[in-house]
């Protein structure tokens, strides 16, 4: 069953503008058997978007503009722990970006800009030292 504070996808109005366009409090079925729940402005998703399991669980959030992927999105594994968080800039991984085992033990963190690893990319082991770090440069245009 579904956690008691969940929404439930019957509880949106999915409604349109006059003009046709999704607009307010949106619920959506996705592929995996769950849905995501936001805001639609002028037909495009704005704001904080939630992903939920089909059991009501979290699974991801975060933000949108203009319909694109934007600002700090996060992943939680299905026993509720953290599996990844990182940062979009329209679309493109940007910022700081950090995944996670099962157990909760970090697996690696670096920057992306523009959709590409930059700088110092750490990998550890699962007591949290660092088995090995790589360099990233951008690529030249």
């Amino acid at each position: 069953m579904g956690r008691p504070d969940a929404p439930r996808p019957e509880d949106a109005p999915n409604r349109l503008d006059d003009e046709g366009r999704k607009t307010g409090l949106w619920a959506e079925e996705d592929a995996h058997g769950g849905f995501v729940v936001g805001e639609y402005v002028a037909g495009q998703r704005e704001g904080i978007w939630r992903h939920y399991a089909d059991d009501g669980r979290l699974r991801s959030e975060g933000g949108y503009a203009d319909g694109l992927l934007h600002g700090q999105w996060t992943w939680w594994r299905a026993n509720g722990q953290l599996l990844q968080r990182g940062d979009f800039d329209h679309e493109k991984r940007h910022g700081l970006w950090e995944r996670w085992t099962a157990e909760g033990s970090l697996i690696d963190s670096g920057r992306y800009e523009q959709d590409e690893k930059v700088g110092e990319w750490h990998y550890y082991h699962p007591d949290g030292t660092i088995k090995k770090t790589t360099v990233h440069k951008p690529r030249k245009q």
